[in-house]
């Protein structure tokens, strides 16, 4: 991973999500339909790992949401190149719930 814009694509359980976010110095800092993230990760070789916090910005009427819920903590960990990668992420809030991630490098900051 290497700073800059990223997309980043969610799954779980059949439904999908879509994150664009910024990463600066270990930083993350973005946002989906729903909520805005912040966050930090951490890159050691070709695995990554970190924590993100989602914090509810809007309510759109009948979308169907991955986790429902107004705060999200999430501990993630995976694989990473400079541009592209994959990590598992848990939800704090709703252990059960799992979660998969890809994510590619979009531009320079």
């Amino acid at each position: 991973m290497r700073d800059g814009i990223y997309k980043v694509i969610l799954d779980s359980r059949g439904l999908k999500g879509l994150i664009i976010g910024a990463l600066s110095d270990g930083r993350v800092t973005g946002c989906d339909q729903t909520h805005h993230v912040t966050g930090s990760v951490k890159r050691d070789g070709s695995r990554m790992s970190g924590t993100l916090v989602m914090k509810r910005h809007a309510r759109p009427p009948e979308f169907v949401e991955i986790a429902n819920l107004d705060t999200i903590t999430v501990r993630f960990s995976g694989i990473c190149s400079d541009n592209f990668g994959q990590f598992d992420a848990k939800i704090v809030e709703k252990p059960d719930l799992p979660v998969n991630a890809t994510f590619h490098w979009l531009c320079e900051l």
